[in-house]
């Protein structure tokens, strides 16, 4: 399995990036936990909107998936909003599929900082794409633990 590791100013420039890529305000973010908190709450700095979290897993570790994302964390329903779902990758794309159907019943759009061409669903919005596990600088330590764990 390929790596690659982001930093933190290459965080924030791709979050300034996708922020320029919105091309209609949302009436709220709604940033997937756990990845997509960091990018979440910087497009919210950035757009001025209001954020919100909805909590899904869906990998138990490196390449260890549940077999469906599952809510973790759910928030207030949401009617006829403007919403824009954020997560850090678009990797299988399921835990996107998971949110577009949590919060069926708005105008939804998704942006994701990297996206997979693998993915089941593109995202309206991304900045890089990849084929590499990314370690964000958010989840280092996990990462680490994770790939002690596995002997690697």
């Amino acid at each position: 399995m390929k790596f690659e590791k982001i930093g933190w100013n290459e965080i924030a420039e791709d979050c300034k990036k996708l922020a320029k890529m919105v091309d209609d305000k949302p009436d709220l973010i709604v940033g997937l936990s756990r990845g997509g908190l960091v990018p979440a709450r910087i497009l919210s700095d950035i757009l001025d909107t209001k954020m919100l979290v909805l909590g899904i897993r869906f990998y138990k570790g490196i390449g260890e998936k549940e077999e469906n994302p599952v809510i973790t964390q759910e928030m207030p329903k949401i009617q006829g909003k403007k919403i824009l779902i954020v997560d850090d990758v678009a990797d299988s794309g399921k835990s996107l599929v998971a949110a577009m159907e949590y919060l069926k019943g708005n105008e939804l759009k998704a942006a994701t900082l990297h996206y997979k061409r693998s993915s089941e669903y593109r995202p309206d919005y991304f900045v890089g794409t990849t084929d590499a596990w990314i370690i964000y600088p958010w989840e280092i330590n996990e990462i680490e633990r994770l790939l002690k764990s596995n002997g690697l």
